[in-house]
Order: C-alpha cells, then structure tokens, then sequence
C-alpha cells in the first residue's frame, strides 16, 4: 500500500510574520470540504469571568437541532437551556452540505451551508471573504449573574469564514460566526496549524480567542484564549477529540526554535511558521 504524503504548516501571531517564507513546494489550496467536523473544547476557567460566571450547560447535535424542526427555533432552545455546567470538551459540530441554506427553518434559525468557494491556502493561511464552511449544531450557556437576573444564552448555526480586516484588532482573519437571532463574531482563530494530505483531506487548527463583539456582550476581556478547535475534512473528520484538558498553548509551541533533518522527514521553522513533510 503506497504512503501518502504528510504536509503541516503552523502560524503564529502575528500572522504576517511567516507570509511568504513558507516552502512553496509545500504550498497548496485546499478546498471546500463536502462533509467532516468542527470540534471545539472550550476552557472553562478561562470563560469563568464573563457575565459574572459564565458556562456551558447544554449541547444539541445536528439531529436534535434540526434546523427545520419548529420545536428547535432559536426562542425554543433558549427556553431549553439548563442551569447545570456540562463537559466542555468534544464539542462536535458537522459540517453542512455544500450549496444553498436550507429552506423553511424554524424562526429565528439560520443554518449556514458550507459554499463551493470556500478554500485555505497553505502557503499563508489565507481564505477568501466569499467562502464559509457551514456547521450544524447549537450550544447552550448559563449565566447566573448576568444583569438583572441571570440568563440562558444560545451560539450555534456556526460558520467559519475569513475576513483579512481582523487582522487589525489582533486576530487571524479566521473567526467563528454565530447565525441563530443575529450574526455575530463568536471566536476570532488565533495560533493556527493545518495539515494535509491532498485538497480534499485535510484539518485546520488552533485556539479560540473571545471575539471583541462576543466580550463587549458578555463584559469581559476580548482576544481571551478560551479553547481550541480542529476542524476536519476526510481522513481527517473527527480531528481535536481529547480524553483530557487540553494542553496549554505554551505547551503546543514548544520547540518551535527547532530545525531536525532526518532520512525520512524534515520540519523547518521560519518565525513562528512550521511545516513539515514526512
């Protein structure tokens, strides 16, 4: 059976610092995915100081939030929030179908579809402004002393786009948006590493960083490091599954000052940006 070959590219922040000085042998767009997951774990000291105390507390999957379905309208899921904190981790969102959005959803539902023009570039980790991955899934958050008397809040309907104008306050240009009731920047993606083994295989990672919009709501710090996240296409759908806390991010960029050469792999570093090919 032939070895397919293994390419991981990893930036830094700024993202500027390693544009242009990745190899470009090991360059390549990647393409829209037609199905995988987004994985989220979350850290919940992290997310603590928000709104006075402030957690996840429930999780509906693609099926139990049926977009289509008129017991799951946004005002419905709210209404379902529950008051106890839950796990976390393995937060897992599927990934929509490539096309148009989905007719007939319930009110204030606003499920995205993953668009054929979405694409990552490997060589800077850019995307286009037009492109998005759609994800199916709700979450549910408690905030008990969220003015005047705590509240249950919703994020889901997910979509994952690029927009090169974050940059400017600090983040990748690559950001979680939120579509149940309104659109909102929920995580702007900070520290980011993908690997592939061709265009249709591949994930996409790193650390959720509280979006200026989502703390301006919740009264707390933006660009806050609040989890981490994969997102896989392929072989690679089911990326970022944990069986405990996740590492810290120190602990991920350990050794980034390092250059190995060996008979069957090479990994270079050029300012924070690594890559790789076993």
């Amino acid at each position: 059976m032939p070895i397919l070959p293994f390419y991981r590219i990893r930036l830094g922040l700024p993202l500027v610092a390693a544009l242009a000085l990745s190899p470009n042998a090991m360059a390549l767009v990647l393409n829209a995915p037609n199905s995988g997951t987004f994985t989220m774990n979350l850290d919940t000291v992290a997310l603590a100081p928000y709104a006075g105390g402030y957690y996840l507390s429930t999780y509906w999957d693609a099926v139990a939030a049926d977009p289509t379905d008129p017991a799951t309208s946004g005002g419905a899921l709210v209404g379902q929030v529950a008051t106890a904190e839950i796990p976390a981790l393995n937060q897992t969102f599927a990934i929509t179908a490539i096309g148009g959005d989905i007719a007939g959803q319930a009110a204030q539902r606003f499920q995205q579809a993953t668009s054929a023009d979405f694409h990552i570039d490997t060589e800077n980790l850019a995307g286009g402004t037009a492109g998005q991955v759609g994800l199916a899934g709700v979450q549910g958050f408690f905030a008990p002393n969220y003015p005047p008397n705590g509240a249950g809040l919703v994020n889901g309907d997910f979509a994952v786009r690029f927009d090169a104008a974050r940059q400017n306050h600090g983040g990748s240009g690559w950001y979680l948006d939120n579509n149940i009731y309104f659109t909102m920047a929920i995580y702007d993606f900070i520290n980011l590493s993908t690997s592939w083994i061709d265009a249709d295989n591949w994930q996409f990672s790193g650390e959720l960083a509280m979006s200026p919009e989502n703390a301006g709501m919740l009264l707390g710090s933006a660009l806050t490091d609040v989890g981490d996240f994969c997102l896989g296409t392929g072989s690679f759908a089911g990326c970022g599954q944990v069986s405990a806390v996740p590492l810290p991010g120190a602990i991920w960029l350990f050794g980034t000052g390092l250059a190995v050469l060996g008979g069957k792999g090479r990994r270079m570093t050029i300012f924070g940006s690594e890559a790789s090919h076993v």
